[in-house]
């Protein structure tokens, strides 16, 4: 009975195609380009929406099913006290109904996230989102009715019903948060509002994603290079120098032309969330999106504040070492911020070198983990949309939704680095999180919540790299290599997060004081915390100020937070793993991944092996981040002969 935002994962039971750990060398060849038309995209490495419904004649019917079914929830209405029977049939069929709708909106999804410029594709997700507001009319009178009926009663109805008593701990958090459910008719209203709420972060991913145009640069070699979404990450880490220095210049000089538009649109975000907090009764937004994960604001500010203490004996150590080991004689710039330190030692890697490295990495795991994740890596699988395309939906993500009967689906732009890689596993821990929530937990509980996100796919990629750190242990370029890459990988989802944190906290504050959100504000505040995180060693470019415009992560209500909370943890859980091997490893899969959403999430991460109720864990990742920084200065001074 919780809404279908927070069943997202209302999963279905994945059946697993048994593989032995032998790759077939499927893209040995194939050179990713984010310019490629989506119909040059050998059909081997994209995902199959076929898996979900055969072709969309049968969406379509689906569609007209769950339209017609969905009024048929206000059936229960004014009847849920009556029996436990006659509660436990309500929660089935809103379960039922909210997986049906969401098989419908994925995939949409997955056809419209590879291909953003068809605007067919686009109406097509359109016609589910439309849904969904429907939906939560017609689910909204669940939770206050519940709230009227005396708990004795529905304890009474759980003792009767083990069925019923599965959700146990979803009626105790429902009576937790009873102060900000709000009655019949308001939950209605709420709900309607929904189709609306979503308008700012889709004109954004369309403002980026297709009417943006970005200039050409010169490449390396005299040609034109186009610049693009997807194509950013590589080029603001190219090894050449005017390449990074053009690509910062072109994409962040274009994002300046529509600064204002952004601030409107993260102004209305902002907006939305007054509302809901105003509405609840919350004593903030960020109260209102902690407290229903039963996590306290404090552990929100405890990260910023533990983070920001450390800034002189990490960040800005690093930002000395960069310019040190690069022989720059003026401050560090965003050029070379993104860059490997050590220039062509980093091997390129094809997807297939890819997929082999992190099953070898992630056997600490066991074999259930494993044989799981070799099925979901191989393409052939259907799971994971591999290589960019031109409007295809830029970065990567994991949608875990469906993994109980058919499996979840990722979305990738690979292009053959070593940060791909690592995205890679990034985005099957995600993967094999909601695999094994789903097949351990009824629906109920299947997804995990937000706040426990991305510690499964932290954690793979802390164990993928303490992996090649110790196969390369005597190969002193390629571990100044992998220790660059734990550094760029600490820094960039412990610190830039923080910095993301802390930016979106402020600036929802500054909202709830009654301001807008203009262009100016946020370019002056988003360039404060660039000075302050960075250092006195490092010099603002001239529309340095402008990379928060295209985060789509600050329309995701407090999300950023979760992840520099998630490596944290991730990290945490790596070291146990490596160190304790299968029981350690047991520990994590049983009290975490399989655990979905049963418990209170700081419960579960504690029972997984990490406190994050005290500073402690981010202080030790602080701690890690700085002696790798003092490792790679003395293993470089040293190869190198610099003092």
């Amino acid at each position: 009975m919780l809404s279908l935002v927070n069943r997202k994962a209302l999963c279905l039971s994945t059946v697993l195609m048994v593989l032995g750990l032998a790759l077939p060398a499927l893209a040995a060849g194939y050179t990713p380009d984010p310019t490629t038309p989506r119909a040059d995209i050998p059909a081997a490495y994209q995902w199959h929406p076929t898996d979900i419904f055969p072709d969309d004649a049968a969406w379509e019917a689906e569609m007209a099913a769950v339209k017609a079914d969905i009024p048929t929830l206000t059936g229960f209405k004014g009847h849920l006290a009556e029996s436990a029977d006659t509660m436990l049939q309500a929660e089935q069929a809103l379960n039922d109904l909210g997986l049906r709708l969401y098989k419908l909106y994925i995939y949409a999804q997955l056809q419209y996230d590879v291909n953003q410029g068809d605007s067919d594709l686009r109406q097509m997700q359109g016609r589910v989102a439309a849904m969904m507001p429907a939906f939560g009319e017609a689910t909204s009178w669940i939770e206050p009715e519940l709230l009227t009926i005396d708990p004795d009663v529905i304890k009474g109805f759980m003792a009767e019903s083990s069925d019923l008593a599965v959700f146990s701990y979803y009626f105790s958090e429902l009576w937790r948060q009873k102060e900000h459910t709000l009655s019949e008719r308001e939950e209605r209203i709420m709900a309607l509002t929904g189709n609306m709420r979503s308008v700012p972060s889709d004109a954004h991913e369309a403002l980026l994603g297709v009417d943006m145009e970005f200039p050409e640069i010169v490449g390396p070699d005299g040609t034109k290079v186009p610049v693009t979404v997807s194509g950013f990450s590589g080029l603001r880490s190219n090894d050449n120098y005017l390449v990074r220095k053009q690509a910062a210049d072109a994409f962040f000089g274009t994002l300046r032309e529509f600064q204002n538009s952004f601030a409107v649109l993260l102004d209305g975000v902002v907006k939305s969330h007054i509302m809901t907090k105003t509405a609840r009764g919350y004593d903030s937004c960020l109260d209102a999106s902690m407290s229903p994960d039963n996590i306290s604001p404090d552990a929100y500010r405890m990260l910023v504040e533990t983070v920001r203490k450390n800034l002189p004996q990490t960040m800005h150590k690093y930002v000395e070492l960069r310019r040190k080991v690069m022989g720059l004689d003026g401050k560090l710039a965003f050029p070379n911020l993104y860059n490997p330190m050590i220039e062509g030692v980093e091997p390129a890697y094809t997807y297939d070198e890819g997929r082999k490295m992190i099953v070898d990495a992630l056997q600490p795991l066991g074999k259930e983990y494993v044989t799981a994740l070799a099925t979901g890596l191989d393409p052939a699988s259907g799971w994971i949309d591999i290589y960019p395309n031109q409007d295809k939906r830029s970065g990567a993500y994991s949608n875990g939704a469906l993994a109980r009967d058919i499996h979840p689906f990722v979305l990738h732009n690979f292009d053959n680095t070593l940060d791909a890689v690592s995205t890679t596993a990034h985005e099957m821990g995600h993967a094999m999180h909601s695999w094994f929530s789903s097949k351990n937990q009824p629906p109920i509980y299947a997804d995990y919540t937000t706040f426990l996100a991305e510690i499964a796919s932290t954690c793979n990629e802390a164990l993928l790299t303490n992996y090649m750190l110790k196969k390369y242990d005597n190969d002193i370029d390629m571990k100044l290599m992998l220790l660059n890459q734990r550094l760029e990988s600490i820094r960039l989802t412990i610190f830039r997060q923080t910095l993301f944190a802390d930016f979106e906290l402020q600036f929802h504050e500054y909202a709830e004081e009654g301001n807008s959100l203009t262009a100016d504000y946020l370019n002056g505040l988003y360039a404060g915390l660039i000075k302050e995180y960075y250092g006195p060693d490092f010099a603002m470019g001239p529309d340095d100020e402008c990379e928060w415009m295209f985060i789509p992560h600050f329309y995701y209500n407090f999300y950023v937070f979760t992840y520099a909370t998630g490596l944290t943890s991730g990290l945490a859980l790596a070291d146990e793993i490596t160190a304790h091997g299968d029981k350690a490893a047991r520990r994590y899969i049983d009290n975490m991944l399989k655990a979905g959403s049963s418990a209170p999430p700081l419960d579960i991460l504690r029972n997984a092996g990490v406190d994050l109720e005290t500073p402690a864990p981010i202080q030790s990742a602080m701690d890690v981040f700085a002696r790798t920084v003092d490792e790679f200065d003395k293993l470089w001074t040293k190869k190198s002969g610099h003092k």
